[in-house]
């Protein structure tokens, strides 16, 4: 691995909209305090300008009340990096991130010129592209070989296939199916970025709240409720019938969602 880094190849943009504000908190202190020397850029993507407060973001891009994927899009515009590092508003750190470490998975990227390296299974890899590296490999047009999980995309790859997209599910159960996917889309087999993914649907998850208090952060219970056990159960039952026959469901979904358009 190299130690030293590299900044000019890489930024990391943190996607968000209005309704997610109290997030950027939270965030930002987690972020302090397990990537207190990130050497990275660091971008906050939203709709209106950010509220006053102690946040770690060096730049706030606000893009207007437009959809998900154009306001990426734009956002990438301004990005100058061959490589951006996309993270959600609610991956929130938990553990120490090692900057040689993220060297190491920048020069995977380039290495193997990828459109997107993955630093999570999730979901599970279609096969194996190398076991010295411990790297799997999402086939096209299957489903969520394009997902928002936390990991390292071509900027270009990222901004092309963003635009017209009103949200990140969109984004990915219909641009898993495209026809453009002309660049590798590879994955760590272990969790290699350590943070928690801590809202679901909009409600905080347990992990999250846990997360939070452990750090001594409060989160603004007034501004998004937590899951109930029933949501739970509900999701547990979503995630089962997924799992069971995935191509079915999306295409479902996806049929269904251009009816809408």
């Amino acid at each position: 691995m190299k130690t030293e880094c590299q900044v000019g190849r890489l930024t990391i943009i943190v996607t968000s909209c209005d309704k997610y504000a109290d997030l950027w908190k939270p965030f930002s202190m987690l972020f302090k305090r397990y990537w207190p020397d990130c050497p990275y850029g660091l971008k906050l993507v939203t709709e209106s300008p950010a509220r006053e407060g102690d946040f770690v973001f060096e730049e706030v891009i606000p893009c207007g009340r437009i959809g998900w994927g154009d306001r990426l899009a734009l956002a990438l515009e301004q990005v100058k990096t061959p490589y951006v590092l996309l993270l959600c508003d609610d991956y929130l750190l938990c553990d120490r991130v090692e900057n040689a470490k993220m060297e190491h998975f920048i020069d995977l990227a380039e290495k193997y010129a990828v459109g997107n390296l993955r630093l999570i299974q999730n979901p599970r890899h279609s096969g194996l592209f190398s076991a010295e590296e411990k790297l799997g490999y999402y086939k096209p047009k299957t489903p969520y070989c394009i997902a928002t999980q936390a990991g390292i995309w071509n900027t270009e790859f990222l901004k092309r296939l963003a635009k017209g997209y009103d949200s990140i599910w969109a984004f990915e159960r219909l641009g898993s199916f495209r026809d453009d996917l002309n660049l590798p889309i590879l994955g760590t087999q272990t969790m290699e970025f350590p943070f928690e993914d801590a809202v679901h649907k909009g409600k905080w998850e347990n992990a999250g709240i846990r997360l939070c208090e452990r750090n001594g952060i409060a989160p603004d219970s007034a501004w998004r409720k937590t899951l109930s056990n029933i949501d739970y159960v509900r999701e547990h039952l979503k995630g089962a019938i997924l799992e069971a026959n995935p191509m079915l469901i999306l295409k479902i979904q996806n049929g269904l969602a251009r009816l809408r358009l």
